[in-house]
């Protein structure tokens, strides 16, 4: 997977995801605060951090970063829709939609394959 970064927003809800593959912290730092125009506290720093092949977080703010750091034989597919999962769990929380079989599960199956086409459209 090449280097790329782009935004791709939440669909009817007003936030956005910033998608980082194979980036340096300091350049999404860079993007956050200078075309974001969003200052990073050292907690919002330091969520950033990755400790893995994929990270998400949502900053105070509201935005959503969703970092995937693979190499070619990983599976691009299972951490990106790992990540995506976690992107709308962090949009729900916010907006006070919880998890529930019988109640939202639909809600966070819409909201996971919009994200997810979304993200494939810029990919392409």
């Amino acid at each position: 997977m090449k280097k790329q970064m782009f935004v791709v927003d939440h669909g009817t809800y007003n936030f956005n995801i910033l998608v980082c593959i194979e980036q340096e912290i300091q350049t999404i730092y860079d993007y956050i605060e200078k075309k974001a125009k969003y200052t990073l506290n050292d907690e919002e720093k330091e969520k950033l951090t990755m400790r893995g092949k994929g990270r998400t977080v949502m900053l105070e703010g509201g935005q959503t970063i969703l970092q995937l750091n693979l190499k070619k034989s990983d599976c691009f597919q299972a951490y990106l829709a790992h990540e995506v999962f976690h992107a709308v769990e962090f949009l729900f929380e916010r907006i006070g939609l919880k998890h529930d079989p019988e109640i939202s599960s639909e809600a966070y199956a819409y909201q996971i394959a919009y994200i997810t086409g979304s993200i494939y459209e810029k990919l392409k």
